[in-house]
């Protein structure tokens, strides 16, 4: 699998990896504490997000491009409802826990790992399908990982 990585355009590796930034550099800021951790908390869901429905949004256009006579309504439909749990995840950052049976904060960050999670097993049935190329599934697997690790942590943190 590492092999085929090293078949991926500098471009896509580089912008891939800067894009880990953010998730690992909230987590970071969340793990301090103090006054900024509730702004981090707040900004990493809303990156998080962003960068879910920009990979469905990705996988949209792609049935577009591939499909443009007849796009196939399941994939369609993945790809929105992977952006709308994105949304839903950082709403829920906003609601009153008081009298509910879960903090509805740490259920957004686990809709948030489980759309990464579902995104990457997505996009690895497009690979083996070939409709994304070879070196897109470890590029995947390996930002896939550090997006749900910092989420994972973060989820952990906020839990205690």
């Amino acid at each position: 699998m590492l092999r085929q990585l090293s078949e991926a355009p500098n471009l896509p590796l580089l912008l891939g990896f800067a894009g880990l930034v953010p998730f690992f550099g909230g987590a970071f800021l969340l793990a301090l504490g103090g006054p900024a951790a509730a702004q981090a908390a707040i900004a990493l869901a809303i990156y998080a997000a962003v960068i879910l429905s920009f990979l469905a949004g990705g996988r949209w256009t792609a049935e577009i491009v591939l499909r443009a006579d007849a796009p196939r309504t399941g994939v369609l439909a993945l790809a929105v409802i992977l952006s709308l749990s994105g949304w839903i995840a950082v709403l829920l950052h906003g609601v009153d826990p008081s009298g509910l049976p879960a903090n509805p904060e740490l259920v957004g960050w686990g809709v948030l790992i489980a759309g990464f999670t579902i995104q990457y097993l997505w996009d690895r049935g497009a690979v083996r399908g070939g409709t994304l190329p070879r070196w897109y599934l470890p590029l995947r697997l390996v930002l896939t990982f550090g997006a749900v690790v910092s989420l994972g942590a973060v989820l952990a943190i906020r839990a205690l």
